[in-house]
């Protein structure tokens, strides 16, 4: 017997995006997903951060752009999702948790330690979303990521928070000072 299909049971077949480095021109082409996604002073700034952010990712499907991420390395060490927009057509189909974990897999492989991204309060569905990868909400009073907590007094201004959005912060590996200094464990080093 020959197991039945997602299209069998009338539901449609998830789509396949392939996601692509976004540069210059190509740019314009978020422009109304970010109408799409976003009002007010979060249009303006998106769009603005569009322009001038140093990564933007895309996802792509035959063709059409149906999502991006924005991409800023804000240290060495701290990678910094700014947004996460899917076209409206494309939500509900685990766009932003692709485009999230594509965030995550770039950061780290340029040997980031921890990856950030701001939500609004309020916007439960981004909320869940960060949460399910891991990501926890970042206290203002805890220790900074350099002492082993996710705190990030220093670069909250350069994140551009407002009121009402709350940081969440995700360590993607150890810190790279954790070790250093440290004898190998062993009868040879006491």
């Amino acid at each position: 017997m020959v197991p039945a299909s997602i299209e069998d049971k009338g539901m449609p077949e998830e789509p396949s995006f392939t996601l692509v480095d976004l540069a210059g021109d190509d740019r314009e082409r978020a422009v109304p997903i970010l109408i799409d996604s976003f009002e007010g002073i979060y249009r303006w700034h998106a769009k603005r951060t569009l322009r001038r952010i140093p990564r933007v990712r895309g996802a792509v499907y035959h063709g059409e752009l149906a999502g991006i991420t924005m991409l800023e390395r804000l240290t060495p060490e701290v990678g910094y999702v700014y947004y996460i927009a899917v076209g409206r057509t494309y939500r509900g189909r685990g766009l932003g948790g692709i485009l999230l974990d594509d965030a995550i897999a770039r950061f780290v492989a340029d040997g980031a330690e921890i990856v950030y991204g701001a939500v609004e309060e309020e916007n439960t569905a981004s909320v869940r979303l960060f949460r399910s990868r891991g990501f926890r909400e970042v206290e203002r009073k805890e220790l900074g990521y350099r002492e082993g907590g996710l705190g990030a007094w220093g670069l909250r201004s350069r994140m551009m928070l407002v009121s009402g959005e709350v940081l969440y912060g995700k360590r993607v590996s150890p810190p790279a000072s954790s070790n250093a200094g440290l004898a190998p464990a062993g009868p040879d080093h006491r």
